[in-house]
Parts: C-alpha cells; sequence; structure tokens
C-alpha cells in the first residue's frame, strides 16, 4: 500500500480497532450497556475499514464498497443507542430502524452514484451522502452528549461530545467543495485518528467517574441502612434496608447471587438477606452451621467474597 492508503485506511483501522478492544475491556470492568454499544460500534467501523482495504486489492470491488457503507451506518446507530443507554435500559425504539433505514437508502444511492460514475481510486471518491449522514447523526450525538454532561456536571462528558463535533466536522470536509475546506479535508484523513483517541480518552473517564460516583453512593447508603436514626427499630423492620443494600454490594460486584449473612450475635439487630438463591436456602445456611462456618472464612479473607457477604 502506498502513503495515502497508510492515512486513509491503514492508521484510522488499526486505531479503531484498538477502541473495539479499548471498550471490550470497558465494559467488562463496569458491565454498563453504553459501553457495549461502543463495543459493537468500533467493531463496525474496524469492519468498515478492513472493507476498504481490500477495496485497494480488488477495485472497484462493489460489494465491498456497499459492505462498507452499511458498517458505518451500523457504527453511527450504535452510537445513537449509546445515548439513550446512559439514562435508560436497553430497547429499540422505532426511531431506531427509520435511522437504520435511512442510512441504509443513502448507502444504496452511493453505491448507484458509483455505477454511474465509473471505477475512481478510494481517496477520490464522489460525493458520499453516507459520509454526510454519519456527520448528521455524530453531531446530533454530540448535543445529547453535551446537555446530559451539562446536567450532570461531567468534564468526561463534556470531553465526549467535544470529540463527536470534531469527528464530524472533520467528516463532512471530506465532502465539501469548498477549495479551502477540500485542502483541510485532505488532511483530514491524517487527523481523522484523533477524534478517535480523545473518544479513547473520554470513555475512560466516564468509567473512573462513574466508579467514584457509585462507590460515593453506596458509601452513604451503607452508612445509614435508609433508615430513620431517631427510631429503635427490630431486625424485621430493617429487613427491606438490607435488601437495598445487598443490591448495591452486589451490583457493584457484578454479582448474580448474593447473601448477607448475619453472625448469630448480631442477629437480633439485623436481619440475613439473599438474593438469587431459594427462600429455604437462609434457614439452610443457620441450622447447618454452614453460615457461621461461611462468615468466619470471610472474615478472615477481608469481610466478603463474590458468593457470600458476612457481618460479624
Amino acid at each position: 500500500m502506498n502513503s495515502i492508503s497508510t492515512s486513509i485506511v491503514v492508521i484510522p483501522g488499526v486505531v479503531a480497532l484498538l477502541l473495539c478492544l479499548l471498550f471490550s475491556y470497558l465494559y467488562q470492568q463496569s458491565r454498563q450497556l453504553y459501553f457495549r454499544a461502543w463495543q459493537i460500534a468500533w467493531a463496525c467501523y474496524s469492519i468498515h475499514y478492513a472493507l476498504d482495504a481490500f477495496r485497494y486489492y480488488r477495485p472497484p470491488a462493489l460489494f465491498a464498497f456497499f459492505a462498507s457503507s452499511l458498517f458505518s451506518v451500523a457504527m453511527a446507530v450504535s452510537i445513537f443507542v449509546s445515548t439513550r443507554l446512559t439514562r435508560t435500559s436497553f430497547r429499540f425504539r422505532w426511531y431506531d430502524w427509520a435511522l437504520a433505514s435511512v442510512g441504509t437508502v443513502l448507502a444504496c444511492a452511493d453505491l448507484r452514484t458509483l455505477l454511474l460514475s465509473g471505477p475512481l481510486p478510494i481517496d477520490r471518491r464522489p460525493l458520499s451522502l453516507t459520509v454526510l449522514f454519519l456527520s448528521a447523526v455524530l453531531l446530533y450525538c454530540s448535543a445529547v452528549f453535551y446537555l446530559h454532561a451539562h446536567r450532570k456536571g461531567s468534564v468526561a462528558f463534556q470531553l465526549l461530545a467535544f470529540s463527536l463535533a470534531l469527528w464530524a466536522v472533520l467528516m463532512a470536509s471530506f465532502q465539501s467543495g469548498n477549495p479551502v475546506v477540500e485542502m483541510f479535508g485532505s488532511v483530514g484523513h491524517v487527523l481523522g485518528p484523533i477524534p478517535q483517541m480523545l473518544l479513547g480518552i473520554a470513555m475512560v473517564m466516564v468509567l473512573f467517574e462513574n466508579e467514584r460516583n457509585a462507590v460515593q453512593e453506596n458509601t452513604l447508603a451503607l452508612s445509614t441502612l435508609g433508615a430513620d436514626p431517631r427510631r429503635l427499630l427490630s431486625a424485621d423492620d430493617l429487613l427491606p434496608s438490607m435488601q437495598s443494600a445487598l443490591e448495591r454490594l452486589a451490583g457493584a460486584l457484578s454479582a448474580g447471587r448474593a447473601v448477607i449473612y448475619v453472625a448469630e450475635r448480631w442477629r437480633g439487630l439485623l436481619p440475613s438477606v439473599q438474593r438469587g438463591f431459594s427462600p429455604e436456602f437462609l434457614e439452610v445456611l443457620t441450622s447447618s452451621g454452614a453460615g457461621e462456618y461461611i462468615c468466619d472464612r470471610a472474615h478472615h479473607q477481608g469481610g466478603c467474597s463474590r458468593s457470600a457477604i458476612s457481618i460479624r
């Protein structure tokens, strides 16, 4: 490959693949769905660059051109969906399908234009409606993340919004007919990986902010158990509070099943609670003595494990 192909395909493609691996790691650490959406987005974007690289060897490679456009549309739709996942759970909406359909139609229009214009080098393509579509979607996502950053006071989401806006401007510059902007667009291929790297830094900062906020919220909630300190409460009165505390701890540990088993001498003050086990599980732990043994082992190992959490 020549220097043009290196700047247009190889370098951005390698950066996209590295970001896909980064977002996979961040998802494994946090289990937040918007990290999963970004992992899928950059997997699609990496395939997009792989198909572009194939077009260098087998021009005009019309199928590769069309498939590459579809994977870039899938990337944009995944980022679009991720703007909701910072607030709500995953669920496809009708406008997600509509957005994907618009991107597919524009990809078909680009394929038709390529067929009419004849084979061209990849660095001298005709006006791409798909790229303009990507720029518009990225600008919208940038605005949504900026508003979210403003509400939360998050520097990480501000950087994320700035990176998406910069990336959208660079993409749109490739399609401009203005000579000055076209000259900027010619170096934009080299600058293209910069917004992607900024996005990676921003998402690492997002993970850090989320972990910090989770620690603060959990510490505050667990310090009071959400109970009224002015009242004398029995163990049964504290059962909902203990269950809520267990849900927080299990969520922080990404554990589907967990137990807070209170040692016998404290059982009159605090109840034992469980999540993900049968209702009789706590009774079996108590009657068999296994609960006291687990408490003792967990206490000597620092107080908790992924399968059992003890209070002594």
